[in-house]
């Protein structure tokens, strides 16, 4: 679809960024718009194709 600025943001995204990045202790508090906004100021245009990584390294290393 060409969209790589689009950075979708589920469960395993979520506990990503929070490990990596955010670090809250209850990662469930994170809010969907802070990670997002992390990720379009770090990976800016390349968002979408950084959401791809981080979700598969978390899906295959947890």
């Amino acid at each position: 679809m060409h969209r790589f600025n689009v950075f979708p943001v589920d469960v395993w995204v979520r506990r990503v960024m929070n490990e990596l990045y955010i670090k809250n202790e209850d990662e469930t508090k994170v809010k969907r718009q802070e990670i997002e906004n992390f990720a379009n100021k770090t990976y800016g245009d390349l968002a979408g194709m950084a959401q791809q990584y981080l979700f598969y390294w978390k899906r295959e290393t947890a």
